[in-house]
């Protein structure tokens, strides 16, 4: 019987990108979830165990942690506003008393680097792994600067910021260097520790090889996409500003950029460089080529749905949703339909107008197309039917602010568009 291991914060950016990568090396996973639902279409969902449960709340833990030969710690609790500190605390509380009555081996725990003094986030973060250190289970911390790869919360702004701003804003605060570490690199690491009984006990510093400010970030973001946008040099900006910014122009909520902006002021890079010995095997790619991988958005299946990790749903099923994730601009909404129509089944079995084609889909399930028009952006729709409800998702990725013009000038008639399909589909039951 193959080793059973727990995943934490199994909904979040690295969780939902470790699980099926632990599931391909032969491990049999179990994931800790509040929101279950939020698994549901995920492809590797019918090969885990998910149980709901919280590290706020001590007694759904006990049962997650029986029988556990390892488990990874990847819980944050930033978007729990200015409680976020105490609920760390918390949290890490819960789970390491749990943790030292559970006969669990090893904890991997994923935390900051570096930090500054005057501003707690990351201090939090290690504090955490001090806190799991208490349960007595020997624990491998890894710190790591800014996770590059679609979806993840730093790259999604810079991302946002750069595509919809004809400037890159720099200022003078932000000037400091951090390392930042592509997705692929960081599960070669978390990975390898379970393999790793050296690293039982050890704090490892990780980043990719270079030191970048914060502006260059978007330097070289801006240069992959073929943005023209020069740094604009600027005095002093308070965090809360610029947080105001991102939670306006980005997926990233207030509550959580602003912890980010602040640690924008202070240095993050790998001091302590025993990561290259521990790991010869791993060699972490330069910026450039993280940016690459994920632009082509490398880690989607082309094999399963989009939908799953661009919008959380609505819980009144038909409600219209309008969202930003993962560099595209989404209106989704959602119909109950318990006999599918034959204009629906038709959608789902990939027969569309010849100004879209086809990128993947499972015939009577999900389908998804991108549009061939010559636009100021890539457009795609996909469809999907899950336990009597059908699905529609239209996801707009602008090509800088052409493209977000394009986008909400059009709005009105793509919106009467697809309520006169749905409305269709609906005389056809």
């Amino acid at each position: 019987m193959s080793k059973l291991i727990l995943v934490t914060g199994s909904t979040g950016y690295v969780g939902t990108r470790l699980i099926p990568a632990l599931l391909s090396k032969g491990y049999r996973v179990r994931c800790l979830a509040r929101d279950p639902e939020k698994l549901r279409n995920r492809p590797w969902k019918n090969h885990v165990e998910v149980y709901q449960g919280d590290v706020l709340k001590a007694g759904t833990l006990t049962s997650a942690l029986a029988d556990v030969y390892a488990a990874y710690y990847l819980v944050h609790n930033m978007s729990s506003g200015q409680a976020y500190r105490e609920n760390e605390r918390s949290g890490a509380h819960n789970f390491s008393e749990a943790a030292s009555k559970s006969g669990l081996e090893q904890i991997i725990y994923l935390g900051g680097l570096g930090g500054s003094d005057e501003f707690r986030h990351i201090r939090s973060r290690q504090e955490t792994g001090q806190i799991l250190r208490q349960s007595g289970v020997p624990i491998t911390e890894f710190r790591s600067n800014v996770i590059i790869g679609s979806g993840s919360i730093s790259f999604e702004m810079i991302r946002y910021i750069t595509t919809w701003f004809p400037f890159i804003p720099a200022p003078v605060q932000t000037n400091v260097l951090g390392q930042p570490i592509g997705i692929k690199d960081l599960l070669a690491y978390l990975l390898s520790a379970l393999e790793s009984p050296e690293l039982l006990g050890q704090i490892v510093e990780i980043g990719g090889p270079q030191a970048l400010a914060y502006p260059d970030l978007m330097v070289e973001f801006a240069c992959q996409r073929g943005l023209v946008r020069p740094k604009l040099f600027l005095p002093f900006f308070k965090a809360s500003f610029s947080a105001w910014i991102a939670d306006r122009l980005t997926p990233v909520p207030f509550a959580i950029a602003r912890p980010l902006m602040e640690e924008l002021t202070a240095p993050s890079i790998v001091k302590d460089q025993s990561s290259y010995k521990l790991f010869p095997l791993i060699n972490p790619s330069p910026y450039s080529d993280c940016v690459s991988r994920a632009l082509v958005r490398e880690e989607y299946l082309s094999g399963s749905p989009w939908t799953a990790s661009l919008v959380t749903r609505d819980p009144l099923i038909g409600a219209n949703i309008r969202t930003k994730g993962e560099g595209f601009l989404i209106d989704h909404r959602e119909k109950p339909m318990a006999n599918p129509s034959k204009a629906a089944m038709a959608l789902l079995d990939g027969k569309m107008e010849k100004s879209w084609e086809l990128e993947g889909c499972q015939t009577g399930e999900w389908v998804r197309f991108r549009s061939n028009k010559q636009l100021p952006g890539v457009l795609r729709v996909e469809t999907q039917y899950w336990e009597g409800v059908l699905m529609q998702t239209t996801m707009f990725e602008p090509n800088g602010l052409p493209g977000l013009l394009w986008w909400y000038i059009l709005l009105p008639a793509h919106t009467y568009r697809l309520e006169k399909m749905f409305s269709q589909m609906d005389n056809d039951q």
